[in-house]
C-alpha cells in the first residue's frame, strides 16, 4: 500500500516498493515452472525429485505426496498454474517469509483401479522464492478443493471393490465396514457391482478443504456422499468422505449403518439425482437397516417420541424440513426411514426399488405412486399415518 504525505515537519514518507510487472511475470514463470515439474516426477512417484522442489519445512509434505501416488496407483496427474492473485496467510508469511505467496493450481489425477475418469480440481499452492525460482511450500487452502493424498501420508488398504484412503489412523475398521456394506447394498441391489472409495481425512478441516465446503458446514454431519470434483456430471468418480470427528462418536452399529447408507447413495448414483430429499435418504436408510437387526424403537426413537408428543405428520417430509440446519432433523430423518419401510412392508421390497428408480429416473413423484405402487400420495400418507401411530403405541392422534 502506498503511504501519503505526513503532516511532520513538511517531510513525505517514502512508499515501499512495488514489485515490477518483470518481478511478478517472473514469480509465475518460477512456479509454472515447478507446478510442471512437481506433475512431471509424481508421475513417476520420484519422492527424491519430488521433495527437490520444495523447503526444509515442505519436503516432508512432498515427499509423502510422492509416497500417496505410488500407493493409489494415481495416474493422469497434471498441475497448472491458473491464478497468482491471492496473498499469502500470516502463518505462511511467518513460516516461509515475507515473500510467500498462494497460487491456484488447477489439479487433475485418476485413481487407476478406481475412477473411470480423471478428477479435475483448483487447489491452493504455497509458494516461496528461492536463488533459482519458486518451492512449494504448502499445499491447500480455504479455496477450492484439496485432495485427501495431496495433504500427507495416507494409509491405502483395499479389498475386491473396496478402497480406503485414511489420514486418521482408522483404515482398518473402514475397511471392515465398507465390505460390511457392500453385502447390505448387494442384499437389495443384487445388480449393482461397483466399487466404493472412502477417503478420511485427518480433521473436519481436512474433510472441508476435500470438498470446497465453509467452515462448520459438516459439523454434525458423520459422512458424505459426493463427487470428488464437486461437479453433477455423472460420469465423474463419486466417494464417501469421512467427518472423523463426528464418526468417532459412533458406535459399533451406528457406524455401520452410515457407511451402508452412504454407500447405497453410491450404488444409486444419488449425487446425480434429482429427486424428494425423503426418498433419497430414506432409501438409503432403507437399505442399511432392513437386515441391521436393530428395533424400530431404537432406530427411530427421535420420531416415535415426537409422535406420542405431537401426533403423526400429515405429510412426507419436506426438503426444508430435512435441510440440515432444521431444527429436529434427527427425527425427521427417521420419518423419512419409516416412509420408506412402510412401501416396503406394504407393497415389498421389489417395488420400493422400482419406485426409487422410476423417480430417479425423472418420474414424477405423483405419477411413480399410482403406476408403480397403484394408489395415490394421498391414500399412502393416510395409510403411513396409522403405521406411525401403531408403531408410537397407538398413543397420538
Amino acid at each position: 500500500m502506498l503511504v501519503g504525505p505526513t503532516a511532520c515537519g513538511g517531510d513525505t514518507s517514502i512508499p515501499p516498493p512495488k514489485a515490477s510487472s518483470d518481478s511478478s511475470d517472473a514469480r509465475v514463470a518460477g512456479a509454472t515452472t515447478t507446478v510442471d515439474k512437481l506433475a512431471e516426477v509424481l508421475r513417476s512417484a520420484d519422492r527424491s525429485a519430488a521433495t527437490s522442489l520444495g523447503l526444509a519445512g515442505s519436503r516432508d509434505l512432498l515427499g509423502a505426496v510422492a509416497e500417496n501416488v505410488a500407493t493409489l496407483h494415481i495416474v493422469d496427474i497434471g498441475f497448472r498454474l491458473v491464478d497468482d492473485a491471492a496473498p499469502a496467510g500470516t502463518d505462511d508469511l511467518e513460516d516461509y517469509g515475507p515473500n510467500a505467496w498462494r497460487g491456484t493450481v488447477d489439479v487433475e489425477y485418476r485413481l487407476r483401479d478406481w475412477d473411470v475418469k480423471p478428477t479435475q480440481v483448483e487447489t491452493t499452492f504455497v509458494f516461496a522464492p528461492t536463488d533459482t525460482g519458486q518451492a512449494v511450500v504448502d499445499i491447500g487452502g480455504t479455496e477450492g478443493r484439496t485432495p485427501v493424498w495431496l495433504t500427507g501420508p495416507v494409509t491405502a488398504l483395499s479389498a475386491g471393490r473396496t478402497l480406503v484412503i485414511d489420514r486418521s489412523a482408522g483404515a482398518d475398521r473402514f475397511l471392515r465396514l465398507a465390505r460390511k456394506a457392500l453385502v447390505d447394498v448387494g442384499r437389495v441391489l443384487p445388480d449393482w457391482h461397483g466399487k466404493l472409495v472412502i477417503e478420511v481425512p485427518e480433521s473436519e478441516d481436512g474433510l472441508e478443504r476435500a470438498l470446497g465446503a465453509t467452515a462448520g458446514q459438516y459439523a454434525n454431519i458423520a459422512a458424505v456422499t459426493a463427487s470428488v470434483d464437486g461437479s453433477l456430471v455423472r460420469s465423474s468418480p463419486v466417494h464417501v468422505f469421512i467427518n472423523p470427528q463426528v464418526f468417532a462418536g459412533l458406535g459399533r452399529r451406528g457406524s455401520q449403518v452410515v457407511i451402508s447408507h452412504e454407500s447405497t447413495h453410491v450404488a444409486t448414483g444419488a449425487t446425480f439425482a434429482s429427486m424428494p430429499t425423503w426418498l433419497l435418504e430414506g432409501f438409503a436408510d432403507y437399505v442399511a437397516l432392513v437386515h441391521a437387526n436393530i428395533p424400530v424403537s431404537t432406530a427411530a426413537s427421535q420420531i416415535l417420541s415426537r409422535i406420542r408428543k405431537d401426533g403423526p405428520p400429515d405429510h412426507l417430509p419436506t426438503t426444508a424440513e430435512l435441510d440440515p440446519s432444521a431444527n429436529g432433523l434427527g427425527a425427521t430423518y427417521e420419518e423419512a426411514w419409516l416412509a420408506t419401510r412402510f412401501i416396503g412392508r406394504e407393497y415389498g421390497e421389489a417395488k420400493l426399488v422400482r419406485f426409487y428408480y422410476a423417480v430417479s429416473d425423472g418420474t414424477d413423484v405423483a405419477h411413480a405412486f399410482t403406476t408403480v405402487l397403484g394408489t395415490t400420495e394421498a391414500a399412502f400418507v393416510k395409510q403411513w399415518r396409522a403405521d406411525l401411530r401403531d408403531l408410537a403405541g397407538g398413543m397420538a392422534g
